[in-house]
């Protein structure tokens, strides 16, 4: 079988499996999702393939979806892992890009074959859901991820954790800022409000919508 059959014969598998996440199943996504993401910002050096926005949405998906085994935590150099279960969910973790189901979706598709709306108020989102932004040439997709609460600090303050993505000949870097940091951000076109036209709205994963 070749890599391309093995993907295309996923993709129904991928479709299935998001739709009959059980309730247990969300909530330890949603934990282990978040953990991955946040522990990104708080890593020394974050793995290599997480270079931009999207790509940190990806490894945050797809390892939540991995057996958390001592070897798994070895391989990403987490010396401790947290309680939660597991969310055996039964997806794959790979992501729909049209029809197909693949290792690599960019934020556009990210955005458009992966998650759903909810909405463009940002008190609806949910921990693990996702906020996408559009750029002004209408070219080019941002996203950010909900953290809510951290789970690695004791603090009150909600978050959310991006990549900015490389300029130049600057690599970029991993940022949590506070939802109040954000909603304050010295460009408007950055906050998560219903007013702001590169405000695409907050989303969910697929796997995550009740059925």
């Amino acid at each position: 079988m070749t890599r391309r059959s093995f993907l295309a014969g996923y993709s129904g598998a991928v479709r299935a499996a998001q739709a009959r996440a059980a309730p247990g199943a969300r909530e330890a996504f949603r934990l282990w999702f978040c953990w991955l993401a946040e522990s990104l910002y708080l890593l020394r050096q974050p793995p290599a393939e997480v270079k931009d926005c999207s790509s940190l949405l990806r490894f945050a998906y797809r390892e939540a979806l991995r057996p958390h085994t001592a070897e798994w935590a070895r391989q990403w150099g987490y010396d401790m892992l947290p309680p939660y279960p597991e969310p055996r969910t039964g997806a794959a973790p790979l992501f729909r890009v049209g029809d197909e189901a693949r290792h690599f979706a960019d934020a556009r598709h990210l955005m458009r074959f992966n998650t759903r709306r909810i909405g463009r108020k940002l008190e609806e989102a949910m921990p693990a859901d996702v906020l996408f932004f559009r750029a002004p040439d209408g070219q080019s997709w941002h996203a950010m991820a909900y953290l809510g609460r951290s789970h690695f600090e004791d603090s009150p303050e909600k978050y959310l954790v991006y990549h900015t993505g490389p300029e130049g000949k600057w690599r970029g870097e991993v940022r949590r800022p506070a939802v109040r940091e954000l909603l304050e951000h010295p460009e408007p076109r950055w906050r998560p409000v219903e007013g702001n036209p590169h405000f695409l709205g907050v989303y969910r994963w697929n796997l995550l919508m009740e059925v």
